[in-house]
């Protein structure tokens, strides 16, 4: 019982690894607000701590280079905002309305890069506490000043270790690559269709931690502690890709006891990983089966040469790791245009946005809330993401972190009063906040953030204890309206857009298997599908928390996500044993499964599948992997009811 006590308490603190990040973004938080308190203006105080808390959250995992230069917008976006505020004075519809513009947008940025939406989620956010400040007849001068400090310390703060700190920050992130290297193989063994979402997640994370280390790469200067990095980059890469070669042969591996060897052989790979690298222990020996299997055997030689690591890294390796992680400009660029079609998932969600905040600040001017910009904080807020599964998700979890931490942080200000034990409960309660801000469960983070809250205004404005209670009621008010937005007003359910993804998956396929039998193998073809998959597993992962959905229908979405992921580990194998111009007819078969899967829903269709000529096992592999898809889209096509029914 105490070790489950103790495990759960652990659960919601912050990780080990987490603990700088938290005094990073800590100390120029509490900096501002004891300043801008000291000279008696407490609001510009608050007001400096959350803009140093909105700059200081982007900083995370990037290098030091690069931090410099995405703060420093960030903190200048800012002070922009809250520049814009000023407007409100003039003519209060004019403040509003640049916030329904920055709201727009805030939605249309749903699909970039995290670190990249936050540029508008932090204009937003500014704004509204500068035209909150404003309206309580705090000095705009003071407003500006909380603003430009809070931001531009915070950057200070990200950036200022970079001499010292830049290779230590690439080795860590290599080490990460590594965590979820070993995470992802040990669950790549006994990989089927029933747990194949936990096997994309955790290749998810896997890639996520790849792409943030090819970013770091990318932004450091040519020397030999950056080129080790690379190195161990690339030896990761060729292991991953042998490992998913070496799991798709036991998938379709004939001997139940051959499978279980290659099984154990990625088992004890993943184990031993670390002592294999760091140490130079034996690699374990790769079963070939009966006799010698001649993909295997290859397998075996670049799993030996990827732990050796002596080739030296190609000239234009950077260019290559462009093909897993684009250039922010490039990513930019690509996500606008989808997001700007007619119909995309982001108009729908910035519309959505546009129309909720619309509705809180007509609620605020209708009722009397005490701390009435809360309602419309809180809705910007918990509207970040636009599945509709993960919305739900991080709204609920908003609802309940406010609600646990409102409940404690009132109850202790009661209990013991407004004595000196606030002061050292705020500072903790504060790193607390922003250590536990990359959690995975989103409530821990609020929940300590509402604590903090409330502790702070509770040792400002000790005449006024009501004032916290006031801000929690409107903290749920917010989020009633983000649920009703979510629901009624403007509902987005994942299953209408989920036909586009996997569209874009089966056509990057296509494209992929064109180039292998072309002989190009097209390596940024390759990644795109790989990315493609694992969105479109994101997303059947979001209408698992939607409730419109039947257990049979979650089901046949599972199994399509391992026919897809059986095929693309198929392609992979083939993609290393050159060209094949065999494969043309293969490709034609799944261009032609597109518009069968576009009109499986119509009353009349067939299947008209071809049988491919097999000339070796892959083959074969790549021809039960499209009967397979073509027996998926069969079993979705609709019961046929005859036109006249006869009486007997």
């Amino acid at each position: 019982m105490f070790s489950k006590l103790l495990k759960l308490t652990l659960h919601w603190l912050p990780d080990r690894s987490d603990l700088p990040e938290g005094l990073r973004i800590g100390l120029p938080m509490m900096a501002g607000l004891l300043l801008f308190s000291a000279v008696g203006d407490t609001a510009s105080g608050v007001n400096a701590l959350i803009c140093a808390w909105l700059v200081g959250v982007q900083g995370r995992n990037l290098a030091y280079p690069k931090r410099t230069i995405l703060l420093s917008l960030s903190a200048l976006l800012c002070c922009i905002s809250s520049a814009l505020a000023l407007l409100s004075l003039i003519e209060p519809l004019l403040g509003i309305a640049v916030l329904m513009l920055i709201g727009l947008l805030y939605g249309l940025s749903s699909n970039q890069r995290k670190y990249i939406q936050l540029l508008t989620y932090n204009a937003g956010f500014s704004l509204i506490c500068a035209m909150h400040l404003l309206e309580s007849d705090t000095p705009w001068v003071m407003v500006l000043l909380s603003s430009a400090f809070g931001s531009w310390s915070a950057m200070l703060s990200a950036v200022i270790a970079g001499p010292w700190l830049s290779i230590r920050q690439g080795e860590q992130l290599l080490a990460k690559v590594s965590t979820q290297f070993v995470n992802w193989c040990t669950i790549l063994g006994y990989s089927d269709a029933a747990n194949v979402g936990k096997r994309l997640a955790l290749r998810e994370q896997l890639d996520e931690a790849i792409a943030v280390l090819a970013h770091w790469l990318q932004e450091m200067p040519d020397n030999s502690a950056v080129l080790k990095i690379a190195k161990g980059l690339r030896s990761r890469m060729q292991l991953i890709e042998a490992m998913e070669e070496i799991g798709r042969i036991r998938q379709q591996e004939s001997s139940e006891a051959n499978a279980d060897a290659l099984q154990c052989y990625i088992t004890d790979f993943a184990v031993n990983f670390n002592a294999i690298v760091e140490q130079g222990a034996p690699l374990p020996d790769l079963p070939q089966g009966n006799g010698q299997h001649p993909t295997l055997t290859a397998i075996e030689q670049q799993i030996t040469a990827a732990i050796l690591a002596n080739d030296p890294l190609s000239e234009n390796w950077r260019t290559l790791l462009k093909l897993i992680w684009p250039s922010d400009a490039d990513s930019i660029r690509s996500q606008w245009r989808k997001a700007l079609q007619k119909g995309s998932r982001e108009w729908h969600h910035g519309l959505r946005i546009l129309f909720t905040l619309m509705c809180c600040q007509l609620v605020v001017a209708l009722l009397p809330f005490q701390q009435g910009y809360w309602v419309t904080l809180t809705a910007f807020i918990v509207m970040m993401t636009a599945p509709l599964g993960q919305l739900q998700l991080r709204i609920w979890g908003r609802a309940y972190g406010t609600i646990l931490g409102s409940i404690l942080a009132l109850a202790m200000v009661w209990y013991f009063g407004t004595g000196a034990w606030l002061e050292p409960a705020t500072c903790i309660t504060l790193f607390l906040a922003f250590a536990t801000y990359y959690k995975a469960r989103y409530e821990i983070h609020v929940f300590w953030i509402t604590v903090m809250m409330i502790f702070a205004i509770t040792l400002l404005l000790p005449a006024e204890p009501y004032i916290a209670f006031y801000r929690a009621l409107d903290t749920l008010t917010g989020v009633i309206l983000a649920v009703l937005a979510m629901y009624l007003f403007i509902p987005s359910w994942t299953k209408r857009w989920l036909d586009n993804y996997v569209c874009h998956f089966i056509e990057l396929e296509q494209r992929w298997l064109q180039s292998i039998a072309e002989g190009k193998s097209d390596l940024a073809l390759r990644w795109q599908a790989h990315a493609a998959l694992r969105q479109l597993s994101l997303e059947i992962s979001y209408m698992k928390l939607e409730p419109n959905n039947s257990a049979r229908e979650l089901q046949d979405w599972q199994s399509f996500l391992w026919l897809g992921l059986t095929l693309h580990c198929t392609l992979v194998v083939l993609a290393r044993q050159g060209q094949h111009p065999q494969l043309q007819q293969a490709c034609n078969q799944l261009q032609s499964w597109l518009p069968l899967f576009r009109s499986r829903y119509k009353p009349q269709w067939c299947v008209i599948e071809q049988p491919l000529l097999t000339s070796d096992d892959v083959h074969l592999w790549l021809a039960q992997d499209l009967s397979q898809l073509y027996a998926w889209l069969y079993w979705q096509r609709p019961f046929q009811l005859s036109s006249t029914i006869e009486h007997h």
